[in-house]
């Protein structure tokens, strides 16, 4: 951690989100008592610190100062195997659907790390029955999740760490072409907290409940070497309601003046009406000779969701030949969308645009639109 000692007390900047969301979770206690209630859930996605050694620092996938996903969960052991489960299957819908990280057996592995028996109560604290009903609870899960999809799971005895056990998702991605393992999400019982805050008789009190567990979990980790490990995997390219830009509008002038003028009347139009409707939005002007190295340049450095060409031939057919990026394929399709005025055009791409924003509607309810003009990225 970074720590300061200032005015000879210990400060640090904040290396975690724990105590916080407790503090939470207890002033809530306080104020309505039982009719909080459990299991009691509460997420934010946190900006934490950790003091890493200079020389494990890479890109992305090691910072000093990263954002977690975070989410605690209060739950009663009844339901802890449940709450395991659901915050897997909450994962891969997340991977699935919105980042199109195919979750199975050949792409992801379970690691549970378990006490040594012998060292609960002196390396590992917290007592012989909590550590049995949490690692119960989590290899009971991780059962079910090899059951449903094939993932297998190791047991990891002695690696758990000395506050409680955890399950990690391990995921094969692609890193500059060769495989290599990225850990995920992460689901953590925690047996310290608890006693720090003395939450096992609070909610003994208040609830009449004995067995009670608080678990972390984190979908994606740290955000950051989420996106690291990602772009590697994809060579740079994020999913259209992530992409920095979603539609690049390419006018291929023919040198003619007046043709010209239709091509760029169209292509700005449709540039100015997709971004009124919210999307990012970039327009390149190019021609037959020079469209090739436009177009290359373009792939290996903004990487846009969709590419709408509009050329001589578009403007006759009232037409814009239109190249989506999909993802599960790693390649662009080619579609033709054909109209009787621009408008109609532009609706049809929205419409195009809404199918690639239904699995963010599907996890948030909606799939939010930050409009803008980066034509000077193209």
């Amino acid at each position: 951690m970074y720590l300061f000692d200032i005015e000879g007390h210990e400060f640090a900047v904040k290396p975690m989100n724990c105590p916080y969301h407790i503090l939470i979770f207890m002033s809530q206690v306080a104020k309505y008592r039982s009719r909080v209630p459990l299991p009691f859930k509460i997420f934010e996605f946190g900006r934490v610190h950790r003091y890493e050694p200079s020389g494990s620092i890479y890109g992305l996938l090691r910072v000093r100062g990263f954002t977690q996903d975070d989410a605690h969960i209060i739950t009663p052991g009844e339901n802890a195997k449940e709450i395991v489960l659901s915050v897997f299957e909450e994962m891969k819908m997340l991977l699935e659907e919105l980042f199109r990280l195919p979750v199975n057996k050949e792409t992801l592995k379970a690691r549970l790390s378990a006490a040594d028996p012998n060292e609960i109560g002196k390396e590992f604290m917290g007592t012989v029955e909590e550590w049995r009903g949490a690692e119960a609870a989590l290899e009971g899960a991780a059962k079910v999740i090899n059951e449903r999809y094939g993932i297998d799971y190791t047991i990891g005895v002695g690696e758990a760490a000395f506050y409680g056990p955890k399950i990690d998702f391990i995921m094969v991605v692609e890193e500059a072409g060769h495989r290599k393992e990225w850990q995920m999400g992460t689901i953590q019982f925690d047996f310290n907290l608890p006693r720090r805050f003395r939450l096992y008789q609070l909610v003994k009190d208040v609830y009449g409940i004995d067995e009670v567990y608080i678990i972390h979990r984190a979908l994606l980790g740290s955000v950051e070497r989420f996106l690291g490990a990602y772009l590697e995997h994809y060579r740079g390219r994020l999913p259209f309601v992530l992409a920095p830009i979603q539609f690049a509008i390419l006018a291929i002038k023919t040198g003619d003046e007046k043709i010209d003028r239709e091509i760029l009347g169209v292509a700005k139009h449709v540039k100015e009406e997709l971004k009124k409707k919210g999307f990012r939005v970039g327009l390149k002007e190019s021609n037959k000779t020079g469209l090739s190295g436009d177009v290359r340049i373009i792939e290996s450095t903004v990487k846009p969701a969709v590419l709408v060409y509009v050329g001589a031939r578009e403007v006759k057919e009232s037409s814009l030949e239109v190249r989506p990026y999909i993802l599960d394929d790693r390649r662009r399709s080619k579609l033709k969308i054909s109209f009787d005025d621009v408008q109609d055009a532009v609706n049809a791409l929205e419409e195009l645009a809404r199918g690639f924003e239904e699995p963010a509607i599907k996890l948030a309810g909606q799939a939010p639109r930050i409009p803008g003009d980066y034509s000077h990225a193209l």
